[in-house]
């Protein structure tokens, strides 16, 4: 099998590797499809990455081998991978929750050999049915930053036609996030600053967009808002500046929602909490992270019923071949989101 790896900072080697043999409990799938996150740039740059680690947490693909016990799958099944790993005994992950795992939490491309490869080797309850009628780029995504998405809006709400959303970078997390809170019936408003992006926003629900290189952020979303400012906030950038935004542009008693590190994952930061607005309007500001894995058939749901293509969000696709160049260019910001299919 072939996998892509971190060889150094801001160095990627495509590298041959032995093919996983499944132990009690696990399985192997042949991704087919795998996609570009925004913290697999993190990744690259972060100088403690593993750098014989195969890289993306992001996929989907064919049970081709399982091991002694498996009952969750078989071969050839359709399966989107949720890509955190745990003990399955603690509280945590006996309600859904791998991410809080007190014992023994994994991530794929953080400790687990990742998707950016032909094979991919996981626990059974990693595998989520992907029925033949969803595509493999969007169980990749569900499984990912597109379960993200749908866990911060439900925390916002969900939102509805009462309510005005923000979503505040236009990334995959972000242009997500449009599409939900759009489908749910909110009024939206993007923020970024790339162009490719903005359009997009605007291409998938987006009733206004702002460029905040180009634009008074808060000045903005007040005057648009009618001197009241949005009452449902989505903070997908991480960016410190971008979380002040929305704290001072906020509605009383609004609630915002944060799903971007500022910094690499496991870095303590330097992020900064407004109390003074926070206590005087009655925010409401929460994490999120991930989802619960069985809001998989829940997200599902939705996008049948709401004619959810989230394909669309895709700009570019590459083979495994290509991935290398795949990184370069998602590492632009000139991108929606990046698929890299795999048939071999």
């Amino acid at each position: 099998m072939r996998g892509l790896v971190y060889s150094g900072i801001n160095e990627m080697t495509i590298k041959e590797f032995p093919d996983p043999v499944p132990e009690a409990g696990w399985v192997v799938v042949d991704i087919k499809a795998t996609s570009l996150c925004g913290s697999d740039l993190g990744s690259l740059t972060n100088p403690r990455h593993n750098r014989n680690l195969i890289m993306g947490h992001e996929g989907a693909g064919v049970v081709s081998a399982i091991g002694p016990g498996v009952t969750m799958a078989k071969v050839g099944d359709r399966v989107a991978l949720f890509h955190i790993i745990g003990c399955n005994k603690c509280k945590w992950c006996m309600s859904g929750y791998p991410q809080f795992c007190t014992v023994d939490r994994r991530a794929l491309a953080g400790v687990e050999q990742g998707t950016d490869a032909t094979k991919c080797l996981v626990k059974e309850e990693n595998c989520l049915p992907l029925p033949a009628d969803v595509s493999y780029a969007v169980g990749a995504f569900i499984g990912c930053f597109a379960g993200t998405s749908f866990s911060a809006m439900k925390k916002l709400g969900p939102p509805n036609g009462m309510n005005t959303v923000v979503v505040s970078g236009l990334g995959p997390v972000g242009l997500c996030g449009v599409i939900y809170a759009k489908a749910m019936g909110a009024r939206v408003i993007g923020i970024d600053s790339v162009k490719i992006r903005l359009d997009l926003a605007k291409e998938l629900g987006a009733d206004e967009v702002i460029n905040f290189k180009e634009a008074d952020v808060v000045k903005t979303l007040k005057d648009m808002t009618g001197g009241v400012g949005p009452d449902r906030l989505y903070e997908t950038s991480g960016a410190i500046q971008a979380q002040m935004n929305l704290i001072m542009a906020a509605a009383t008693q609004g609630i915002m929602v944060c799903v971007g590190f500022p910094g690499h994952i496991g870095d303590q930061g330097d992020a900064k909490v407004l109390l003074y607005p926070m206590i005087g309007k009655e925010l409401t500001i929460r994490g999120s992270s991930i989802m619960a894995r069985q809001n998989h058939y829940e997200i599902l749901d939705f996008i049948k019923a709401k004619n959810i293509d989230l394909e669309k969000m895709i700009t570019h696709r590459f083979k495994l071949d290509q991935i290398i160049e795949a990184m370069e260019l998602f590492a632009t910001g000139n991108t929606g989101k990046v698929v890299i299919d795999i048939d071999e």
